[in-house]
């Protein structure tokens, strides 16, 4: 499996709660050649989709369509990348510091598979900043440029970020975890290659519906009988590879205003495996 690189580190300022999503900052570019005199380039500014008219709500929606981003949110996409991208410098220096963070602001929806330690770096030979029992709940931040190695939270009475290999933890469900206590995942039918474990679904397959914005989980597995050993999940446009645990576990962080679509492709290798689960979430 291919990993992010660190700049794909964002869900790990989702995580730990110190980004808000901004909606109409401001960023001066480099200087361009304007009348003849180099001058500041003007600012660039994230127009939300709900100010835009409707002829710019079309443009945009048909550029997605085509895998592509219509200039209004190429704005936005840039400032919250530079915006996530300091957050991110911060918190790397985090890690490397073991500095604390606010365990009220992350969701433990993974557990530790066996007694493991957490290390300063990616590597079995850094640092070991903590200890982690089997059964322990652990918050998943996100991956890293290293095969085998993620950002992780242990729950603990102070919470530090850290690195893990992949094969100490597992997703943990409403009807247990993936622990010894409940080795097996939950059963997938033979001609499904997904299944969502969380949140629930309103209409199957089709519709979630949460009852606040903000920042949510998305938690499920996929059907390791099919081989898949890759799994991509797209939302309003932005495609991200999400760590597919040893158990086939799967967990991704996503920020909603008002609706959401989203679509979940699974691969063997390149090939793509099953249909794509594409459904819609809302805020009721």
């Amino acid at each position: 499996m291919n990993y992010k690189k660190p700049s794909y580190l964002t869900l790990l300022v989702l995580l730990v709660g110190t980004i808000t999503f901004f909606t109409a900052d401001k960023v001066n570019a480099h200087k361009v050649l304007k009348n003849g005199k180099m001058a500041e380039h003007d600012p660039i500014t994230c127009k939300l989709e709900s100010d835009r008219v409707w002829w710019e709500r079309f443009a945009c929606k048909d550029a997605t369509k085509r895998h592509k981003l219509c200039k209004l949110d190429q704005y936005c996409a840039i400032l919250k990348l530079e915006e996530q991208q300091k957050k991110i410098d911060i918190l790397v220096e985090k890690i490397e510091d073991a500095t604390p963070v606010n365990c009220n602001s992350l969701t433990f929806s993974h557990v530790a598979l066996n007694n493991a330690s957490i290390y300063q770096k990616p590597s079995g030979n850094s640092k070991v900043i903590k200890k982690v029992k089997k059964g322990q709940k652990i918050s998943f931040v996100g991956s890293t440029e290293k095969k085998g190695w993620i950002i992780v939270v242990p729950k603990d009475k102070l919470c530090t970020v850290g690195y893990i290999n992949e094969k100490n933890i597992g997703l943990s469900t409403a009807s247990g975890s993936s622990t010894s206590a409940n080795p097996k995942p939950p059963k997938i039918k033979k001609d499904k290659n997904i299944k969502i474990t969380f949140p629930k679904w309103k209409k199957a397959g089709e519709l979630i519906t949460l009852d606040q914005s903000g920042f949510f989980e998305i938690d499920g597995y996929v059907n390791k009988d099919l081989g898949i050993n890759k799994i991509i999940i797209n939302y309003d446009g932005n495609d991200e590879e999400m760590i597919l645990g040893s158990d086939g576990s799967f967990n991704a962080s996503l920020e909603i205003e008002n609706t959401l679509d989203v679509r979940i492709t699974t691969y063997k290798q390149s090939t793509q495996i099953g249909k794509a689960l594409v459904f819609k979430v809302t805020v009721e």
